[in-house]
C-alpha cells in the first residue's frame, strides 16, 4: 500500500451532488481516495449506496468515512447508546459503499476526567466492534486525535484504545495535535516522535495502513477553533509529509481544508516532490 491522497467530502468542482459524482471527479483530478463526510448524519439509501460502491470499483478510488460529529461514547448511558447506534450505522454504510476505514470523535471528558472517560469509551468500542464482527464487517474503526482539550482523544489515548481492542486503529490528525498543543508541536522532530510512538506501541505494521488528516488550522487557549487553507496557517504540514515519508508510512492522507480538492492536490504534489 502506498500513501494515497484525497479530500474530505466531494470536490467543489464535482458537476453534481452525490458521493458517486464526487468519486468520479476526484479520480479525474488524479486523487486516489475520498473521505465520505457524514458529520451531519448517515442518510444514504440503497440505490445511492450501490452507485457509490460501483463508482469506487470502476475508478479504483479508495474510500474512508467520517462518522457523525454528535457522538459521545463517554456520556450518560442514553447518550452512549445513541452514539453507539450512530457509529454502527456509519460503519455499516461505509462497508456497503466499499469503505476501508471510519474515523470518529470519541467523546468528551466532562466531569469524569480522562481516566474514567477513557474506560467508558473502551467499553463502548468493545461492544461496537463485537456487533460489527458478528455482521461480518471488518473495516477499521478509527478514533481521531482531537483538537480541543475538552475532547477525549489524545495521541496516547487513541493509541492505547487501539492496542486494547481488535479492529480499532488510530486516525492521526496532525493539525489537531498542533492546535491541541497551542502550536508547540510543529517541528519535523515532533511529527516523527508521534509516528515513532504509534510504531512502538502498535507495531511496525501500524504505519503501513495509516489514516491521516491534514489541514491548516486556527486555535485558541483550549485548542482548535476552525480549519483553514494550508497556505493560511502556521502549521508546518510539509514537515508532516517529510516525516511520513521518512517513517515509511502508507495509507490515506485526507485533506480537511476548506479548499477541498485544491489543498488535497497540494498535499499530493508536495509529497511526490519529496520522493
Amino acid at each position: 500500500m502506498t500513501m494515497r491522497f484525497g479530500s474530505a467530502g466531494n470536490p467543489r468542482s464535482a458537476p453534481r451532488a452525490g458521493t458517486d459524482h464526487g468519486i468520479l471527479r476526484a479520480h479525474a483530478l488524479g486523487l486516489q481516495c475520498l473521505e465520505m463526510a457524514w458529520g451531519n448524519g448517515v442518510r444514504m439509501g440503497e440505490a445511492a449506496i450501490a452507485r457509490v460502491a460501483a463508482a469506487g470499483r470502476d475508478t479504483g478510488l479508495e474510500l474512508t468515512a467520517h462518522a457523525p460529529y454528535y457522538l459521545n461514547l463517554s456520556g450518560e448511558p442514553e447518550v452512549v447508546r445513541a452514539s453507539e447506534e450512530r457509529l454502527v450505522a456509519a460503519a455499516r454504510q461505509a462497508w456497503w459503499c466499499g469503505g476501508r476505514s471510519v474515523c470518529f470523535h470519541a467523546g468528551y471528558y466532562g466531569t469524569l476526567g480522562p481516566a474514567r472517560a477513557s474506560r467508558r469509551i473502551v467499553s463502548a468500542l468493545k461492544r461496537i466492534t463485537k456487533r460489527l464482527r458478528s455482521e461480518g464487517i471488518t473495516l477499521d474503526l478509527r478514533p481521531e486525535l482531537t483538537g480541543r482539550s475538552s475532547q477525549a482523544g489524545t495521541l496516547e489515548e487513541i493509541v492505547q484504545w487501539s492496542a486494547d481492542i481488535e479492529g480499532v486503529k488510530p486516525c492521526i490528525d496532525f493539525a489537531h495535535q498542533y492546535a491541541r498543543s497551542g502550536g508547540a508541536i510543529n517541528r519535523y522532530e515532533d511529527f516523527r516522535a508521534m509516528l515513532d510512538l504509534v510504531r512502538d506501541r502498535l507495531g511496525a505494521t501500524s504505519l503501513a495502513s495509516m489514516h491521516v488528516h491534514l489541514s491548516g488550522i486556527e486555535y485558541r487557549a483550549h485548542g482548535e477553533t476552525r480549519h483553514r487553507p494550508l497556505t493560511q496557517s502556521k502549521f508546518r504540514w510539509r514537515e508532516v509529509l517529510r516525516a511520513l515519508r521518512d517513517a515509511g508510512a502508507a495509507g490515506w492522507v485526507i485533506g480537511e481544508s476548506p479548499e477541498i480538492e485544491d489543498d488535497a492536490l497540494r498535499l499530493q504534489r508536495a509529497y511526490r516532490r519529496l520522493a
